[in-house]
């Protein structure tokens, strides 16, 4: 048992740490929600949540991708593609 609790203990703070680096090495424009003081502070007391917090909601995936919007490569669906929809008022018409 005791070996558990200490690769437990290992993991927590080995996440720990990790969060903290990357929290403290981010660029300021990359960090959402709360300055980094405050995540750095959170991820201490809290080391599992505070982590976890910091790797989903505390910094962007990349320098542009703050608030955007994911950008669409192509039509979706077939009535998306305007080429699909002329061609089928085209069928339907030479019916």
């Amino acid at each position: 048992m005791a070996r558990v609790n200490t690769l437990l203990f290992l993991i927590v703070v080995a996440l720990s740490v990790v969060a903290l680096i990357d929290c403290l090495a981010t660029d300021r424009a990359r960090i959402r929600s709360f300055p980094r003081g405050a995540w750095a502070i959170l991820i201490m007391l809290c080391p599992v949540a505070g982590a976890i917090a910091w790797f989903r909601a505390g910094r962007a995936l990349s320098a542009g991708d703050i608030h955007a919007a994911p950008q669409q490569r192509g039509p979706i669906g077939p009535d998306d593609d305007p080429e699909f929809v002329r061609q089928l008022a085209e069928a339907i018409r030479n019916r």
